[in-house]
């Protein structure tokens, strides 16, 4: 699968660190800003590591970034929404990670094997290296169960959310640590899956080298009012929302502008509904921009929003792009979700409740009128912010695995 030509291996004269650690993640590695900032801060701190991952077309199947040795699986990434074929991909992917690591393990001995979900039951493929004594930890970036009823739209007490469940009490069970990315998923699991190992939480905030504190810079009236969203722009996400509210702030609002960055393929059916509603003049499309570009526009921006729609998923899922706003001290309207609540308080963002265009509206018409509020309202955010920022959490997750190795 890994042969000895050019791009193919490492480098000759690497030089072998005693801490080795191996990561693997159905995920392209510099596309997920979770899988490489841990990577990366444990290659800061003197682990060897390598990280197998998804390869996307026109990739390497090795490549060394920033220290980290990434090997490409020969697998890309399922986007499709049929059952089957989920199960299917993450099944291949399963028996792939389960013969790399086994040949990789008995060559390079890893301390600690990362295991980077969805999906939960590929901790398993550490199982040869755990009976020679390596720990596997379980990073759990979503909750699947709950995923899957999101997106597949069904109820709790379908069979297969049951036996997902019961993967996830298995999963959670057989690993030695397990990571969680925020406290209501972390109290979540030891509710439902009374685990053995400790859970720790390393939540994914913004990356500081890239949005780094700013300053609100825009004073809105006289310069129009700009709001931004950027990231995924599926309907879970309620950029129409957004949009529909645009057009009902627009005749209140001179100059008001609406920014979507995200994939122009996703982006089709949200620039027919503006045109719909009148606001194509108001709703700009920005395309897919660079991470290390975005800071730009935030500090461009009036306010971030984020009209996530509600349910059972989302509502334990705390966002990177609302810890982008927030770190470089831009006021956010936002739904009114338990994983934000917890960690932010009233006066600190603007929510509004899921699906509430009205009180959409409201939040954005009145952060407008009042640049003061803004101003203070972003200053408590980042207040806040800083006890969960990513310096934080990066101490919590390397203590973790200088734990481990030792």
């Amino acid at each position: 699968m890994f042969d000895s030509s050019r791009g193919n291996v490492p480098p000759a004269g690497t030089k072998v660190a005693t801490k080795k650690i191996c990561m693997v993640a159905y995920t392209y590695y510099l596309r997920d800003q979770r899988v490489r900032r841990e990577a990366e801060a444990l290659v800061q701190r003197g682990f060897s590591v390598d990280c197998l991952c998804l390869r996307a077309k026109g990739q390497l199947k090795f490549e060394q970034i920033n220290g980290v040795n990434v090997y490409r699986l020969p697998l890309s990434k399922y986007r499709g929404s049929a059952k089957t074929m989920y199960g299917l991909v993450y099944l291949v992917f399963f028996v792939l990670s389960f013969l790399v690591i086994m040949g990789f393990y008995f060559r390079k001995r890893y301390k600690v094997i990362q295991y980077h979900t969805l999906p939960d039951f590929i901790v398993f493929s550490g199982l040869i290296p755990k009976l020679f004594g390596a720990k596997l930890v379980l990073d759990m970036h979503e909750v699947m169960p709950e995923f899957f009823v999101s997106k597949f739209r069904v109820d709790m007490s379908h069979t297969f959310p049951k036996i997902l469940k019961w993967i996830e009490k298995m999963s959670i069970l057989f690993s030695d640590s397990v990571i969680v990315v925020n406290n209501p998923i972390k109290r979540l699991m030891v509710k439902r899956s009374t685990p053995k190992p400790d859970i720790v939480v390393v939540m994914n905030t913004a990356d500081e080298s890239i949005f780094g504190s700013g300053r609100y810079k825009r004073s809105g009236k006289d310069k129009g009012f700009i709001a931004m969203y950027h990231g995924t722009l599926t309907d879970l996400y309620g950029v129409d929302i957004a949009i529909r509210t645009v057009a009902k702030l627009k005749e209140y609002i001179p100059g008001f502008e609406f920014r979507i960055f995200g994939r122009e393929v996703e982006a089709s059916h949200l620039k027919e509904l503006a045109s719909e509603l009148g606001v194509s003049d108001n709703v700009i499309f920005m395309g897919l921009v660079r991470t290390e570009a975005i800071p730009k526009y935030i500090e461009d921006a009036d306010i971030g929003v984020l009209p996530t729609v509600r349910d059972g998923f989302t509502d334990l899922s705390f966002s990177n792009k609302l810890a982008e706003y927030i770190a470089m001290k831009t006021p956010v309207v936002a739904t009114r979700l338990s994983s934000t609540l917890e960690y932010f308080t009233e006066d600190a963002i603007s929510y509004f409740e899921s699906g509430d265009v009205d009180a959409f509206a409201s939040k954005i018409l009145g952060l407008y009128n009042d640049p003061q509020t803004r101003f203070l309202q972003a200053e408590k955010a980042f207040r806040q912010y800083q006890a969960i920022k990513w310096p934080v959490m990066k101490e919590r997750y390397v203590g973790l695995m200088e734990s481990l190795v030792a």
